[in-house]
């Protein structure tokens, strides 16, 4: 059983963040925006006007909800919703991985190599993700903390399925599992510290959440590689790397 350093893996992940975190949040960037612009196409053309009236009078928001009911927006909306949904797992699929080309050495700079992955892959992605979220969703409805300790035993199989691709949906929960044995407070350390990170970003005029977003997941990613005894670096970390130049 290895012991888990939430200062460390925030350590390291800064390094890769401030090497390649501008480049990473360009991305995320471009998908939040390919994904609102195809949100806006669902949405009536006076819709703003209306919901910002919507606001101020309780009959105007009534009218409002109405109006959306009664032209299909609802339903077109849901659509819209599953097709972006689709479009953002894929996405994170790809970022995830090429967040561990790039902590692994074998990508030296932000590319697209990251997102050529099989389709079984990404379906295995998709599974695993939704198995996770699905058993943490209910164990907060029993009582949040199972919710709690189950996401942080299996936090890490959507990173080992993308990592082994060739492993088992089973195989993934499995070794997430006995990776995060006796980590349960560092892991909530972790996933607190992640948070914090996303609201610092989000409160730097909100533009900073998307470098926010490739560090956290740099931290989380260097957490992993803390945690997998098998995970073996193609080229030295960052930080160790500066340290050994120095």
């Amino acid at each position: 059983m290895k012991e888990l350093s939430v200062s460390e893996s925030v350590s390291q992940g800064w390094e890769f963040a401030k090497k390649h975190g501008l480049m990473l949040a360009a991305l995320v960037f471009g998908v939040t925006l390919v994904t609102s612009l195809l949100n806006s196409f669902t949405l009536p053309a006076d819709f703003w006007t209306n919901y910002m009236q919507s606001m101020s009078d309780p009959q105007e928001a009534q009218n409002f909800s109405n109006s959306l009911l009664a032209s299909g927006s609802t339903m077109l909306g849901m659509v819209m919703s599953f097709i972006i949904s689709i479009i953002q797992i894929i996405f994170y699929a790809g970022f995830t991985a090429t967040v561990l080309k790039l902590i692994r050495g074998t990508m030296e700079k932000v590319s697209f190599d990251g997102f050529k992955m099989s389709a079984m892959t990404y379906l295995k992605y998709v599974v695993v993700c939704f198995i996770v979220g699905f058993v943490s969703v209910i164990g907060f409805f029993l009582c949040v903390i199972p919710g709690i300790f189950f996401y942080s035993r299996l936090a890490f199989a959507d990173w080992y399925i993308l990592d082994h691709p060739e492993a088992g949906i089973g195989d993934a929960l499995t070794a997430s599992w006995n990776l995060t044995k006796g980590n349960f407070w560092s892991i909530l350390g972790l996933m607190v510290t992640e948070i914090g990170i996303i609201l610092l970003g989000f409160m730097c005029c909100c533009i900073g959440l998307y470098f926010a977003i490739p560090f956290a997941y740099f931290v989380e990613g260097c957490a992993y590689k803390a945690l997998n005894g098998d995970f073996i670096d193609e080229a030295p970390i960052i930080g160790e790397y500066v340290q050994n130049e120095r």
